[in-house]
């Protein structure tokens, strides 16, 4: 298995990751290890709702769900997609891993998330590894991607199932499979730990459908429940997005600009340009300003 590598990357969206022979078998295994271990323990599968929380033995599916027919072409096909190299590795904006299974007349893909951490850049981090004699250890000279044991979603012939939302959005466009925020959900929403509110009826009366619609998003996918200070200002410099902080909280803006940039950093939405290392949006690829 050659695995497929997805990008945020418009004009490389999907890439081929080539493997030795003997890598690529282990690969395969690694992929489907995962998928036993994923289906694992799994009694109950859930019709879509970012609402309902999940149990430990329960999953989401999601039938008839649309993947672009490039990716399923370059999974049937693996050759015909365009290769990545090792001098891709620093500057491509990786957002999964796809493994796939098209044996026998099956269409299944199993999808994990990718980001910067699992690839090793000299320069960046410093690594060793053994030489011949195993006591021994050199300084790492060329770029590691690291592959995961585990995976967020699969896909078999247009049912996607995945237990983690907030993994799952990071992949796939679920927009269409859940509404906007509520008053009382925005309420909710500017009273957790991290955030501060000058005042919570103004900031509602400042928050259109686009607003709801990623409060809602931010709400369900949890992503400030485990966010310490240090964490959010981390991520912040890390795409250079001036995050208006006061200690450990995030200042809650009410002019609608201010607050669409925050909205979308905290839905993970911006990244930089590996080229330009201009602050963009991953849907639309837009400059921001």
């Amino acid at each position: 298995m050659n695995p497929i590598l997805i990008t945020k990357d418009d004009q490389r969206p999907f890439l081929r990751l080539d493997l030795y022979q003997s890598a690529a078998s282990v690969t395969r295994a690694l992929f489907m290890s995962a998928v036993e271990t994923f289906s694992r323990g799994i009694e109950h599968v859930v019709e879509f709702d970012p609402g309902y929380k999940l149990s430990d033995d329960e999953c989401f599916e999601i039938n008839d769900f649309p993947i672009h027919q490039d990716l399923i072409g370059y999974c049937r096909q693996p050759l015909s997609a365009n290769r990545v190299t090792a001098s891709d590795f620093e500057h491509l904006p990786i957002n999964g891993i796809v493994g796939y299974d098209f044996s026998e007349g099956q269409q299944k893909l199993y999808f994990q998330n990718f980001d910067s951490r699992r690839v090793l850049i000299p320069g960046r981090r410093f690594a060793v590894f053994p030489m011949a004699d195993a006591s021994t250890f050199r300084q790492l000279d060329s770029p590691v991607l690291l592959l995961d044991a585990n995976i967020t979603a699969t896909w078999n012939n247009g049912v996607l199932r995945f237990k983690s939302f907030h993994l799952a959005k990071q992949l796939f466009d679920l927009s269409e499979y859940f509404t906007e925020a509520t008053d009382e959900q925005i309420s909710q929403f500017v009273s957790h730990i991290s955030l501060q509110c000058a005042n919570t009826e103004r900031f509602i009366r400042v928050c259109n459908t686009w607003s709801r619609n990623k409060i809602a998003l931010i709400l369900r996918g949890g992503v400030l429940d485990h966010a310490t200070g240090d964490i959010i200002r981390e991520a912040a410099a890390a795409v250079q997005y001036e995050i208006p902080m006061e200690g450990d909280r995030i200042v809650l803006p009410e002019e609608k600009g201010e607050l669409r940039a925050l909205l979308q950093f905290l839905d993970e939405d911006i990244y930089l340009g590996p080229i330009s290392q201009r602050k963009l949006l991953s849907s639309s690829k837009r400059p921001l300003a």
